[in-house]
């Protein structure tokens, strides 16, 4: 293509033949169907993704982290059992050998501990907590947590009033229906 044939060609647009491209036109609104399902369904995915990263962040930081201290009462992660040694020094009571932890919990937070474990004792063990606690009569039981299982019977109550912190530290003891004996610890804020 030559330069004059090129002038001829730009000559035409010159001409007014061809409107403005930059002129705004009206238009008229048209409303998309289904717009607002699809904006619930967005926001449902969006929230049930935050979820589940959630929750898989909570289970793989709390299998890091499993610890006494229970990190898993925060999270969905694993618990680990309190240690017999734990039980002891939490609840400031020197059980027997052979006691068997059933299940434990013990929190520190800013306010006052929380310590909450069921042990069992061993067959025909001998063991008292009036050294360390002091019986309640049944009108007082409120204070001390509920025995859930039917199967403990000869319930007595404990309690012993924590002075630095607070709380109160209280026990049920029991037995079971296989004649061994079930403590109960649970130490909480008196509010």
């Amino acid at each position: 293509m030559t330069d004059d044939e090129r002038d001829d060609e730009y000559d035409d647009y010159d001409d007014g033949e061809f409107e403005p491209l930059a002129e705004p036109r009206d238009v008229e609104p048209v409303r998309t169907r289904g717009q607002g399902l699809r904006l619930g369904v967005s926001l449902v995915v969006a929230g049930l993704l935050v979820g589940a990263i959630v929750a898989v962040g909570t289970v793989v930081v709390g299998s890091f982290a499993q610890s006494e201290a229970g990190l898993c009462r925060i999270t969905w992660a694993p618990c680990t059992e309190l240690s017999l040694g734990s039980v002891k020094a939490l609840s400031g009571v020197d059980l027997p050998d052979g006691t068997r932890v059933e299940s434990g919990f013990s929190r520190e937070s800013d306010r006052s501990p929380e310590f909450r474990a069921v042990v069992t004792l061993p067959e025909g063990a001998l063991f008292s907590l009036s050294t360390d606690y002091g019986e309640l009569d049944g009108n007082q039981s409120a204070l001390v947590p509920a025995v859930d299982d039917a199967d403990i019977t000869a319930v007595r109550y404990w309690l012993r009033f924590e002075q630095p912190s607070g709380s109160v530290s209280a026990a049920a003891q029991g037995i079971d229906a296989q004649g061994r004996m079930v403590i109960l610890f649970d130490t909480h804020r008196l509010e």
